[in-house]
């Protein structure tokens, strides 16, 4: 049994990428993978960010996600998580394995009305009375809570892993992209 972190061939695709992930990550700093601070810069892999602004487009990320006045609204807003001091390891396993890290404000709730129709969406707020959701299709949804016959909070988002259809170079390319995103300009247009 190998114990490196250099792919072999006996592995699968999605193996061999974590594999290479693992390398990438295990070559940036120590304060990078710990989170830095609010003021530490982010360590980067090499990557191309002009390349990873036409992959975020190329991979159907604006169905979901937002970059200034560009995309939807269902996922969360990525215009500024270059300000938002995640590090690069952050990024990357946010585009190779969403699911180990859902942050609550981006939590999906599946509702079933007692009628039996059943919407999926990501919670914006509940209180004793009311769940607000923005629906799959980008609708602001909300619904009383006496309507409804179930009410689940998903573990799992809805975002896929890129795992096993980007290669390590394209997600550093897109890992390099989300970083350069600070935010809306004075003129209402991303950075």
């Amino acid at each position: 049994m190998r114990m490196g972190l250099e792919p072999s061939a006996h592995m699968t695709q999605a193996h061999r990428f974590t594999a290479a992930v693992m390398v990438l990550l295990a070559a940036l700093p120590v304060a990078a993978q710990r989170g830095g601070g609010a003021n530490s810069p982010i360590a980067l892999p090499p990557g191309d960010a002009a390349n990873g602004k036409t992959l975020v487009a190329a991979n159907k990320c604006f169905d979901c996600h937002r970059i200034g006045e560009t995309g939807s609204r269902v996922g969360p807003d990525l215009s500024a998580i270059g300000a938002a001091g995640r590090t690069a390891e952050r990024l990357t396993a946010a585009l190779v394995a969403p699911d180990d890290e859902v942050l609550p404000e981006n939590r999906y709730v599946r509702v079933v009305t007692k009628e039996g129709a059943t919407v999926t969406g990501r919670l914006l707020n509940q209180d004793a009375f009311t769940v607000q959701l923005m629906s799959d299709k980008d609708e602001l949804k909300s619904y009383p809570k006496s309507t409804l016959r179930g009410l689940t909070i998903l573990d799992k988002g809805l975002m896929p892993s890129y795992a096993a259809t980007l290669t390590s170079q394209q997600v550093a390319d897109i890992v390099n992209y989300l970083a350069s995103l600070k935010g809306v300009q004075q003129t209402g247009v991303a950075k």
